[in-house]
């Protein structure tokens, strides 16, 4: 009955509850965020084999020009046209896909007359798209996702891209093998064309998304110390509250030991409470965001991904952070004097 009695959970213990699972919603949804990254490169690199491939011509990608009839009989691939054009002044690099054996997963293909925006170059309502070779109208309501193109580049029809790039009609301006044989590699390389292995490429993803995941690990360290300096102050003036009473207790015949397990008790439970609150906020918000985005960016591959061991490693660690914070106030009212507490 000893820490029934003690236990009080009023506003005070309620706030900073709900504080502490602020700061663990945020540990969450840094899982999450970076178990989606990490699983939506592995979702994508998954879709080639170790022998898939990049082709283009020239040095760069948006110069690059070739006649994919001639290389790419029989060998499932993905043609990518490139075309600079002015938006409102300023010069953008835009694309269209031909995938048709969906290798990508994904499609890629806007409605007629839409374009869809990269996410770093948002830009809305019918606009007009001009190039030395032509120009085209289009209208822009939604960005897309892609971790296969670049997102400052935008994604128009193949109709479209002629237009502006009328060389592309019969011609593509790189292509993606998902497999790579040894006669197609030597007739790839007869035609003086570059060839970059795609291990290479989903490498730098996958290094990318294995630094944000290995960053995390930093980020916890100041959310536990802020869930620990929360139990702090709550324990800290819980005891304050409660000094008379803990100097009851122990002319009772109470020790210290079993005023500071009255106390460990109650920073545990708000440390706990805290963590469940602050898992439950975290997947709550992290469908929201994977829901809303793919509504607002359409053919979306990315997601919020929470498992079952980022929501262990935020409650050990806030159960941890939260009876650390409240040793020392616990330490203190257990051994304060019966006579300074009655005074």
């Amino acid at each position: 009955m000893l820490p029934l009695e003690l236990f009080r959970y009023g506003t005070r213990m309620k706030v900073l509850t709900f504080a502490i699972g602020i700061c663990v919603a945020f540990i969450v949804g840094s899982f999450a965020f970076a178990n989606g990254l990490n699983a939506t490169v592995q979702e994508i690199t998954g879709k080639f084999e170790k022998e898939g491939a990049l082709v283009y011509a020239g040095d760069n990608l948006t110069s690059s020009l070739i006649d994919e009839s001639a290389i790419a009989i029989g060998s499932p691939h993905i043609s990518v046209g490139i075309a600079e054009a002015l938006l409102n002044g300023t010069s953008y690099v835009f694309f269209a896909v031909k995938d048709p054996a969906n290798l990508l997963g994904q499609d890629l293909v806007p409605s007629p007359g839409e374009m869809l925006a990269g996410k770093d170059v948002p830009v809305r309502g019918y606009l007009t798209i001009t190039s030395v070779e032509g120009s085209v109208t289009l209208f822009a309501n939604h960005t897309y996702s892609s971790t296969m193109f670049p997102t400052y580049w935008h994604l128009v029809r193949w109709e479209d891209i002629v237009k502006l790039r009328q060389a592309l009609s019969n011609r593509t301006s790189f292509m993606i093998f998902t497999s790579m044989t040894d006669s197609l590699e030597s007739s790839i390389k007869a035609k003086g064309l570059s060839l970059q292995p795609m291990p290479g490429i989903f490498g730098y993803f996958n290094a990318g998304a294995n630094q944000v995941t290995n960053d995390l690990w930093l980020i916890i360290i100041p959310s536990s110390f802020i869930v620990a300096m929360l139990v702090y102050s709550a324990i800290a003036m819980e005891t304050k509250d409660r000094a008379k009473e803990i100097a009851i207790l122990k002319t009772i015949g109470a020790n210290n030991g079993q005023i500071a397990r009255i106390f460990m008790f109650q920073a545990f439970m708000l440390s706990l409470l805290g963590a469940i609150i602050g898992i439950v906020i975290g997947i709550i918000i992290s469908y929201a965001i994977s829901t809303s985005s793919s509504v607002v960016i359409e053919n979306s591959l990315f997601y919020l991904k929470v498992t079952e061991y980022s929501m262990l490693v935020a409650l050990v660690c806030t159960i941890l952070a939260g009876m650390l914070g409240a040793s020392w106030p616990i330490y203190r009212a257990s051994h304060q004097k019966v006579r300074e507490a009655m005074t």
